[in-house]
């Protein structure tokens, strides 16, 4: 696999969680990232983080000394600023082309805050507000606005919280249609989509940008078969496991050329054998050894998943396995081994996603051990834990990330510095994929 330099972040960031969400386009692919953070302090003591200045300055400082590449990787970034936050300088070292400033309490805004907004504009900063103060927000914002973000999950008088589309697709419509009278030019972008209906609402109304869990999580077609180079994938990826000889592993790619020549394109766009191409499944087998194979062969079921909205799969799924490898050295946790088990843990845990199989069925023809079978099904063990805090950290979960911290014995500093090494590797393994898929 890639290799990439160990990052340190300042020693500033200690005390901060780090979390992304991702934003999509209609077809499914990455376009941005939300960029979210808590203090462990705010966690500690239970309280509102009321700290954003703060923690948007570490992270906005972090950006800029390692690069943006290494938390964004080739998309734009979204990142929350309060008021305070706006007119400090801070903002001053991120590239305007890539950054777009989602303005909290933008209704409130003084005169010296729409000042700095004129200005950051014409720079080419963007900026993006909840739709909830919009129509609250001074006239002179407005028309600075490129971006207005409307939640489908709306908080009624009685503070249940309701699916948007469950509850009442017309005021829906009447709002989407409102914010295009008063602002036609601003692109709404539409969080919490949690089903296909509520995509398909979206896109009838003409919206681009979305972001909820109907992404990160496909549901599972039940009753649908698995495609036959799918199934054949998960054989090999068993017989890797029982460590069986090239003779036992040929005959299937023999008998698949897709799969063939979906592992060699793979393999060849990573530069494995250096300047040699790879030209056969044995040649492949030979150069990588049976352990990094298995790594590609598992790379290479989610590359192959042909899924419209596998572009957040993909990096999800890469990301978490580098990450659990990664957690699994620090010194209070690593034993022999684990790491390799960890990455694999972490690769395995989102298959039944793109496989229509559940996850019991696709472990059920890979002879794992106990301890990973317990981990992966049952949230058991140490692999379980991990599997927890990716868990929580894909949803932003803070609390839930502060609670595994603690369990694990690692510290907010640790597993934030640990999340820009995954994901700047895989940003650039992605690219790679890409590249070979393109």
């Amino acid at each position: 696999m890639i290799q990439s330099d160990p990052v340190l972040m300042d020693a500033n960031s200690a005390d901060i969680f780090l979390g992304r969400n991702p934003i999509l386009d209609i077809r499914g692919k990455i376009v941005a990232y939300e960029m979210l953070f808590r203090s462990k302090e705010s966690l500690d003591n239970h309280t509102d983080d009321d700290d954003l200045a703060v923690s948007s300055n570490i992270i906005i400082n972090a950006m800029s000394h390692f690069g943006l590449e290494s938390v964004l990787g080739d998309v734009d970034g979204f990142i929350p600023v309060s008021e305070k936050m706006l007119v400090s300088n801070t903002i001053d070292l991120l590239p305007p082309r890539r950054i777009v400033l989602e303005l909290i309490d933008f209704s409130r805004f003084g005169e010296d805050a729409i000042t700095r907004l004129q200005s950051l504009k014409r720079k080419g900063f963007r900026f993006a507000v909840e739709w909830i103060n919009f129509s609250m927000a001074n006239e002179k914002i407005v028309p600075l606005l490129d971006y207005i973000k409307v939640n489908l999950a709306l908080t009624m008088a009685d503070g249940k919280s309701v699916v948007l589309n469950q509850l009442s697709q017309p005021n829906f419509k009447a709002l989407v249609a409102d914010i295009r009278k008063q602002s036609p030019t601003l692109a709404i972008f539409a969080s919490h989509v949690q089903t296909e209906a509520d995509f398909d609402l979206c896109k009838d109304l003409g919206i681009k940008l979305f972001q909820g869990e109907y992404f990160s999580q496909p549901t599972l077609l039940k009753g649908k078969k698995p495609k036959a180079e799918q199934l054949s994938l998960i054989q090999v990826i068993g017989l890797l496991f029982k460590d069986s000889d090239i003779a036992a592993i040929e005959p299937y790619f023999k008998n698949s050329p897709d799969l063939t020549l979906g592992l060699l394109r793979l393999v060849n766009s990573v530069g494995i054998g250096g300047h040699m191409q790879i030209s056969s499944v044995r040649q492949a087998l030979v150069v990588l050894g049976q352990k990094q194979l298995l790594q590609w062969m598992m790379l290479l079921v989610y590359t192959q998943s042909g899924s419209k909205l596998n572009t957040d799969l993909q990096q999800r799924v890469v990301n978490r396995a580098k990450f659990l490898e990664l957690l699994s050295q620090q010194n209070d946790i690593a034993q022999p081994g684990t790491s390799d088990q960890a990455f694999m843990v972490g690769m395995l845990s989102l298959i039944n996603q793109v496989t229509d199989l559940s996850l019991e069925e696709v472990l059920a023809q890979i002879p794992l051990a106990e301890k990973l079978q317990n981990g992966l099904l049952h949230r058991e063990g140490l692999f379980g834990q991990l599997l927890n805090l990716a868990d929580a950290i894909e949803a932003v979960n803070f609390d839930e990330m502060e609670s595994i911290r603690k369990t694990l014995g690692l510290t907010a500093e640790q597993i934030t510095n640990i999340q820009i090494q995954a994901i700047q590797w895989s940003n650039e393994l992605n690219s790679q994929i890409n590249r070979a898929k393109s």
